[in-house]
């Protein structure tokens, strides 16, 4: 069995990057989950942390969903974009096995049902808040109860170093892309400005 990453429970919170690939873990039987690569996500609001995910209404994860009440939400690092883009594109109906496949060790949650993805450097625990239908989707909206963040990507003060955490980026000119240089400081640097 592999080494098993080491985390830190940093409790609820809205630590999710600017588009990222969004791999969202549903159990589906007693001893079964089911991966769904998810681009068109984000946090919805703060207190509480709240993240949306469109999944449309068709797809093999929606009805387990829909019947647990929570998910996980997993982000990639941008070396594992042949597993996330995998499990965006391979319906669980044609593979029960994605995270064997793809490599991946699911390991249970401290609080929901759905479990977790070990190899993946940042996790949420998240609790279905609401759920919204639209053309052939659902919006699930989901509270966020717990994050669990690889020690590996935290500095000394324990936040976030984001060239650690490396999360792989979705564009919608399908492409998969990192994260690039530092620019500046938000809810400062706009500050020159003011007169």
């Amino acid at each position: 069995m592999p080494e098993l990453v080491k985390k830190k429970q940093i409790g609820p919170s809205t630590a999710l990057y600017p588009m990222p690939t969004l791999l969202v873990a549903v159990k589906t039987g007693d001893d079964s989950a089911n991966i769904l690569t998810i681009a068109w996500g984000g946090i919805i609001a703060g207190r509480p942390p709240i993240i949306g995910i469109a999944v449309g209404k068709n797809h093999y994860s929606t009805p387990f969903l829909q019947a647990e009440g929570n998910f996980s939400i997993n982000i990639p690092n941008s070396q594992q974009d042949v597993p996330a883009d995998y499990c965006g594109t391979i319906s669980g109906t044609r593979d029960p096995e994605k995270a064997t496949t793809c490599g991946f060790t699911l390991v249970p949650s401290t609080i929901i049902s759905a479990p977790l993805i070990s190899e993946c450097p940042l996790n949420f625990e998240c609790r279905t808040y609401r759920e919204v239908e639209f053309s052939g989707s659902i919006l699930f909206m989901g509270e966020v109860v717990e994050t669990h963040v690889a020690e590996a990507v935290l500095n000394e003060d324990g936040r976030i170093v984001t060239e650690k955490l490396d999360p792989l980026v979705f564009l919608p000119n399908r492409e998969y892309r990192k994260i690039g240089d530092f620019i500046s400081k938000p809810f400062s640097v706009g500050r020159q400005l003011a007169r």
